[in-house]
């Protein structure tokens, strides 16, 4: 159940007309509309309505159905990335306006926000021109619950070369520790950590990361994934970034003609 929803099921349950339940607030037009799902409603409208009818907040929000909300981010995440993937900046414009008019900021929102700003700044070669105040923020979103949510995990992901390379190797030892054994985590998880341990090892080449432990460590945790299709991005990142390491330059044009054949060299980024 949509916010749109369960406000006309309130509305219906009090016997109210769509101009009593609004009281002077909003037009019956736009409130038409927002049981509709057509528009948005700001929350401070939202509540007011809820108090003028002594509805309960809390179990008002209980109705709503928090499946339609995974959805809704599902969805944009997959715009998102479809988009970068196929290196249509108007379409990542598109759905970060989107995300940026809608009247209910949740966190998850937020996060989607980040990550359309970052995967446009790739895209444009504008990622080092991004304000101080900008990457601050993204770290705070990432950092904003104690526990990592998958969410996090994704925008960590794409926001690696935001962070110092002491910071990065930091987080990325606290990873390891705790997702020593990938095969273990749950599908969505595995991709993304395996995800932000390809994109730490290609870091690590462009600045030069000395802490060659640790890139050890990487490889061993990714040389771990089982022969699921679902690795097999990172299992062939992981073979290219090995051989680039060590200079295997016969091995590495064998691994991008590969790439190249199937439509994928522009993720190589080298």
């Amino acid at each position: 159940m949509t916010i749109g929803e369960a406000l006309k099921a309130e509305r219906k349950r009090l016997g109210l007309s769509q101009s009593q339940m609004t009281g002077n607030l909003i037009t019956k037009s736009h409130y038409s509309k927002i049981e509709r799902g057509l528009f948005d409603i700001r929350t401070n409208d939202l509540l007011t309505i809820l108090n003028l009818h002594n509805i309960d907040v809390v179990e008002f929000f209980k109705k709503i159905s928090v499946t339609n909300q995974e959805e809704n981010t599902k969805a944009y995440l997959a715009q998102l990335h479809a988009a970068y993937y196929t290196r249509n900046i108007k379409k990542i414009e598109q759905t970060s306006s989107k995300l940026k008019n809608k009247q209910l900021q949740t966190p998850e929102l937020k996060n989607l926000e980040a990550q359309a700003s970052l995967l446009k700044a790739y895209l444009t070669n504008s990622i080092n021109t991004l304000s101080d105040k900008s990457k601050e923020n993204i770290k705070k979103i990432i950092f904003s619950n104690d526990e990592w949510q998958l969410e996090d995990l994704r925008l960590f992901a794409i926001a690696i070369s935001l962070f110092d390379i002491s910071e990065l190797n930091s987080v990325v030892k606290s990873i390891i520790n705790r997702h020593l054994n990938l095969n273990l985590e749950e599908k969505e998880y595995r991709l993304v950590l395996s995800s932000i341990l390809v994109n730490f090892l290609s870091y690590s080449v462009k600045v030069q990361n000395s802490d060659t432990q640790l890139i050890k460590k990487v490889f061993q945790v990714l040389d771990n994934l089982n022969g699921e299709p679902d690795n097999c991005f990172a299992k062939i990142m992981t073979l290219y970034y090995r051989e680039y390491f060590t200079g295997n330059k016969e091995k590495i044009d064998e691994i991008i003609g590969v790439m190249k054949d199937s439509g994928m060299k522009g993720i190589l980024a080298l």
